[in-house]
């Protein structure tokens, strides 16, 4: 999982040097990672994608292999975590576009925006809520 994020994170993530990407393998190795709910998408006896949920509503890493992009793991990765979690959250760069109009595509509103205080970089607050596709959640028949 630590070689895929590595690698996904280069790639998607190229407006952020590559230096600090590999700085953050042993915090991600020795604390992240066995602090979060894990699910892994493996075929064939490899790991193609995983995604990572904190205090059971934060997606803290969704990452597919760069050569298996475009074959719906993420969508399947971020289904499963939806059926596992009434609420998501996430945080994404707002210059990682693909990654944007993935979780568009998938439900989650911009809820806010800011500056990560690691990369200097924008970054996107986005959220889903089982049942609410507009930001409204449907509490009568014929709600809107």
């Amino acid at each position: 999982m630590l070689a895929l994020w590595l690698q996904a994170s280069l790639q998607s993530h190229n407006f952020v040097v590559a230096e600090y990407w590999h700085n953050m393998m042993p915090i991600i190795k020795k604390y992240y990672l066995p602090n979060t709910d894990s699910y892994v998408f493996e075929d064939k006896h490899q790991i193609k994608g995983f995604i990572s949920i904190i205090d059971d509503k934060y997606i803290g890493a969704l990452f597919v292999m760069p050569k298996f992009q475009n074959m719906k793991i993420g969508s399947k990765l971020l289904n499963y975590a939806k059926k596992l979690y009434p609420e998501l959250s996430l945080k994404v760069f707002l210059k990682n576009e693909d990654a944007v109009r993935f979780y568009k595509k998938n439900d989650f509103k911009i809820i806010g925006e800011q500056e990560d205080e690691s990369t200097g970089e924008k970054e996107l607050l986005m959220s889903w809520s089982l049942g609410c596709k507009s930001g409204y959640n449907k509490t009568h028949p014929g709600d809107s």
